[in-house]
């Protein structure tokens, strides 16, 4: 392999501690909260007992899904060591990731799937807790238009269940949107993803299947802004209005919370039902 094709990582531990705290604490101060979908967080969790290697793949709708992918391996999955690609231009341009377990690659070249295959399979074989994250859409995309992967993680995926079978395959679907403050929030779900075929083919369909199901079943439940639906995996103190507005509401001993429960779909749709019953007998 060559370094033209591919810029392996050089990962360095107290880099990562360090860059993690610090991504930790922009995500508190750019989002009000992380909400995972309620009783899906166990699939990535499973990973942190799981002793062989795993796959995370996640939609790229935006910069800060990288970050966002790094912050919830560590929330969730802590001990395990992540690993993923980056353009080789933009990693020459940041090579702090680099430390992290970025390395580099370029998309647009059929010759790089090779090389990054073989390098996965290293670093899997020279530390078999780690776990390759992956925007495997390859670019941009919104979440609301059609799933279309790259093969490289299929044919990653194919290999590697050759010779562990039980390879677990995480889809991660994430949408950010407003809710009940100034900043906008981070909405995640997690599905395992299984191929009864084992080839490229097979894992590139099973991915494309799950995580459109995963992004359609996310997409359900912020829409209907029901907090209940969600549990938070970082932030979500009290909103704020103004820093001195919140000061004299608490000093007056009073919350400027805003409450996303005070209108429920169920009551909303109450309200609608008693609104036209009245216009009826009006």
């Amino acid at each position: 392999m060559t370094t033209e094709l591919l810029i392996p990582a050089k990962r360095s531990p107290w880099v990562s501690r360090g860059f993690l705290w610090w991504v930790r604490k922009m995500f508190r101060k750019q989002f009000f909260a992380i909400r995972s979908a309620a009783d899906t967080q166990g699939v990535l969790e499973s990973l942190e007992s799981h002793r062989g290697p795993a796959i995370v793949v996640m939609n790229h709708s935006s910069w800060w899904d990288p970050l966002i992918g790094l912050t919830l391996m560590q929330l969730l999955a802590p001990s395990r060591l992540v690993l993923g690609p980056m353009e080789a231009a933009q990693l020459k341009k940041f090579q702090v990731f680099r430390k992290l377990g970025v390395f580099g690659i370029d998309p647009d070249s059929p010759e790089s799937l090779d090389p990054m295959v073989r390098y996965v399979r290293g670093e899997f074989e020279r530390e078999p807790r780690t776990v390759f994250v992956v925007t495997p859409q390859g670019a941009f995309a919104d979440v609301r238009s059609p799933i279309r992967l790259r093969p490289g993680t299929a044919t990653l995926a194919a290999r590697l269940s050759e010779t562990h079978p039980a390879l677990p395959v995480v889809c991660i679907a994430v949408e950010m949107g407003f809710w009940i403050d100034q900043r906008p929030e981070i909405f995640v779900r997690f599905e395992r993803c299984r191929s009864e075929h084992t080839s490229t083919t097979g894992w590139l369909r099973a991915m494309t299947r799950t995580m459109e199901d995963n992004a359609a079943a996310l997409a359900a439940a912020v829409t209907a802004r029901d907090p209940a639906a969600f549990e938070i995996l970082l932030g979500g103190e009290a909103a704020k209005i103004n820093p001195l507005y919140d000061l004299w509401q608490r000093v007056r001993g009073k919350s400027t919370r805003i409450e996303a429960t005070a209108r429920t779909p169920a009551r909303r749709a109450q309200a609608a039902t008693s609104t036209q019953a009245t216009r009826e007998t009006a």
